[in-house]
């Protein structure tokens, strides 16, 4: 397993698929490790050289015991690429991955060949980071200032098992497109038993939540020179599309593209489509 030791001593675990020439970076989003880009994985090595990140926080990578950003998180992609020797690539970053990859675009914009920033946002305004704190309250009984990585996810685990409405609720109104939900809940929701069992923390998973409350990009885009494809879904209820009209409108060389009845999860419900319109965004260059 490969690791790189970032700017503050932060152990980044990283993975590398694919035998092509083309190096294309693939960010995820809030507590979901690398496993979360599964269908790109498959798609992109055949042609491309795929590198995957945990982000600090979740997966085999490290949990700092202090709080992080957004930008720690972008410097964190700057170390894995200097371990590798890649000077310059294509990055997509999903979410919370969009807005790391916001960070490191304007950072690093030399090492930047193609961006692109899918289902993100800038800034939250205040009323939405009153409902994602609001939203993590969903589960009850579950404290999430206690700190005991093991009684939560068990906590976690005898919900999912006991009340599965109640995350089926959560998930197929706030990030799933319901129909795709119900087909596919058998999947998902083995996913994510999967995923608490092993690459899950709690804390770093409130240490990400931290880092997205207090992201802010807005000054960071004009900064972007990099051919950028902001993309997202219109049915999309957890970051409205307007967010990624925002971004656009304030990267200079953009393209907006906007997949209809797509939802927050587009990049996993509608993955052909999602990875379609990134290669065709690659390959116009």
């Amino acid at each position: 397993m490969p690791f790189a030791t970032s700017f503050d001593g932060t152990k980044i675990h990283y993975q590398v698929v694919g035998q092509g020439n083309k190096p294309i970076f693939f960010i995820m989003g809030l507590g979901v490790d690398m496993r979360g880009w599964m269908f790109q994985v498959q798609h992109f090595s055949k042609k491309y050289k795929v590198y995957l990140i945990d982000n600090r926080g979740v997966g085999k990578t490290d949990t700092p015991s202090k709080p992080f950003t957004t930008e720690d998180m972008a410097k964190d992609i700057y170390y894995v690429m200097q371990k590798e020797n890649v000077e310059k690539a294509n990055f997509v970053g999903a979410s919370m991955g969009g807005m790391i990859l916001q960070k490191f675009a304007a950072l690093f914009p030399d090492k930047v060949e193609n961006l692109v920033l899918a289902c993100t946002l800038a800034k939250l305004t205040d009323h939405e980071k009153e409902l994602m704190k609001k939203g993590f309250k969903f589960i009850k009984g579950i404290d999430v200032d206690v700190n005991n990585e093991e009684m939560i996810k068990n906590l976690l685990l005898q919900t999912i098992e006991a009340d599965p409405e109640r995350i089926f609720n959560f998930l197929s109104k706030n990030i799933f497109d319901p129909v795709f939900f119900e087909q596919n809940k058998d999947f998902i929701i083995n996913f994510f038993k999967d995923y608490l069992k092993d690459g899950f923390s709690v804390s770093g998973f409130m240490k990400q939540v931290w880092a997205i409350l207090n992201h802010d990009s807005t000054e960071d885009l004009p900064k972007i020179t990099a051919r950028t494809l902001v993309i997202t879904g219109d049915a999309d209820k957890m970051v409205p599309p307007e967010k990624s009209l925002f971004i656009h409108q304030k990267i200079k060389n953009s393209q907006l593209k906007i997949i209809k009845g797509g939802s927050h999860a587009f990049i996993f419900e509608r993955y052909e489509e999602f990875n379609y319109e990134i290669e065709k965004f690659i390959e116009s260059n």
